[in-house]
């Protein structure tokens, strides 16, 4: 089996060049990666995996306006569509339009267009429309020899569905009949629009996500849908990342007899309070008995290159700071790569943190994998003009974790305190929620998804017709 892995960005890396995912589908042939990636991180990996996989840059190209309005309208189309059921307003919202006139008016065109195709027909047309501009596009011809030139395929895997980069890419592949299938990348993103790519199958995270892809694409079969997990927790269960408490504390300047708080700082717009949030909690935590008070760890969003956290970290010196190891590009947030040496770091703090505290963050997941109770910031600073996280939480991916309960809500700075207590003082309290939730957002076992996808691949590539 020569599989064709699709690589268009960095968000896809940690899932998929960081584990052993290539090593797997080594295991049944020949890998092509076909990359968007700076020579650093092709270095990078290309030093750690199998020197049989062979690495092809994507041709360069410009979107046309075309291509960018419905491939734009397909996600408002989507909002419009379920705008009750997902919190149409503040998903709407987020995308406003924003930048230069000439994108505010793409913009309005695809919220426009979106609006009118508001149902399922109207994004089936949309779909169909889109991909026939693909086929057009002065770029194709150039995809597909490319992909004619890495030699007879018999799938094209794409790490994620969200990148436009990818969409000509897949065209390309559709388009010689080769089966096509994209990773949905994160647990929040199939409420927040319509895919960039379009693919013949799917691989999710759970049977949960299963459903939820079925019903925002009425269109797919559910014999599309592979239900693999993600590769992106299992690090967590590799041996050689777990390094002694003492050495993964020492070595950020944390006292391994102490408890160990961890604040995971979201991007800006998901939390611009973040500082603010911050500073709550080293004052809360200074209010504490000398003799339980714990140690806060930062750690900042990977993509947040900012200096907002400056004074904060000033006037609180005695937060510990781990940067992530991650290679900054300038411009798109999806230049931001991450390294094998941020996979070992945050393996290491997630192992020897005993609770982790943030926004709305997916980091809660990662510790109650690991048994670790979590506690989401639930209230909007004084000033705010507005309700944030309120809309935030309303989300629909959030309905679970309002439903299971798997972790602590703040809902003032006062209660910060008393919550750090207790989930310190009683980490097991919430327990079987956490496990629920686990159960519920990724497929069991943990670290056998790169093992479940590679299978899942080749029984796709298995189903071709000659």
């Amino acid at each position: 089996m020569h599989t064709v892995l699709v690589v268009p960005d960095g968000v896809g890396i940690r899932n998929f060049l960081c584990t052993d995912f290539v090593d797997r589908l080594r295991e049944r042939g020949p890998v092509s990666v076909w990359h968007a990636l700076d020579p650093a991180t092709v270095g990078e990996h290309g030093a750690h995996l199998d020197r049989g996989v062979r690495w092809r840059p994507l041709p360069r190209f410009r979107e046309s306006l075309g291509e960018r309005v419905l491939r734009q309208a397909k996600v408002f189309a989507q909002l419009y569509w379920r705008y009750r059921e997902d919190a149409g307003d503040v998903q709407l919202g987020v995308l406003r339009p924003r930048g230069r006139p000439a994108a505010v008016a793409v913009n309005l065109l695809a919220r426009l267009l979106g609006a009118l195709a508001a149902r399922p027909r109207g994004l089936s047309w949309l779909e169909r429309r889109h991909a026939a501009a693909c086929r057009r596009a002065r770029h194709f011809p150039r995809f597909a020899a490319e992909l004619a030139d890495l030699g007879p395929a018999d799938v094209v895997f794409c790490t994620h569905q969200r990148a436009s980069r990818a969409v000509p890419a897949l065209a390309a592949a559709r388009a010689a009949g080769i089966p096509t299938a994209t990773f949905i990348y994160s647990w929040d993103n199939l409420p927040k629009g319509r895919m960039a790519v379009q693919a013949d199958h799917f691989a999710v995270w759970s049977e949960a996500m299963r459903d939820e892809l079925l019903s925002y694409y009425p269109e797919v079969d559910a014999g599309r849908v592979d239900v693999t997990g993600t590769p992106q927790f299992e690090p967590y269960f590799d041996p050689a990342l777990r390094a002694p408490r003492q050495e993964v504390l020492g070595r950020l300047g944390l006292d391994p007899a102490r408890p160990v708080i961890c604040y995971s700082g979201d991007d800006v717009l998901t939390s611009p309070d973040d500082p603010t949030f911050l500073a709550d909690l080293a004052q809360a935590v200074a209010r504490l008995p000398a003799a339980e008070r714990p140690q806060i760890l930062f750690r900042r969003c990977p993509v947040d290159r900012s200096r907002r956290y400056d004074e904060v970290l000033a006037r609180h010196p005695e937060i510990a700071v781990s940067d992530p190891a991650w290679r900054a590009a300038a411009g798109d947030w999806t230049a931001v790569v991450p390294t094998r040496e941020d996979v070992a770091l945050l393996a290491g703090i997630v192992h020897h943190c005993d609770l982790v505290v943030n926004v709305a963050s997916t980091m809660a997941l990662d510790f109650a994998i690991l048994d670790k109770p979590a506690i989401w910031i639930a209230y909007d600073p004084p000033g705010r003009s507005r309700p944030h996280l309120d809309n935030l939480y309303r989300l629909p991916h959030f309905r679970c974790v309002h439903r299971l309960e798997p972790l602590y809500w703040a809902r003032s700075r006062e209660q910060l305190g008393d919550l750090v207590r207790r989930a310190l003082r009683r980490p097991e309290e919430r327990r079987a929620a956490r496990r629920a939730w686990v159960a519920e957002i990724a497929h069991q076992p943990l670290d056998q998804a790169s093992r479940r996808l590679a299978g899942a691949l080749a029984a796709i590539a298995a189903r071709r017709t000659p």
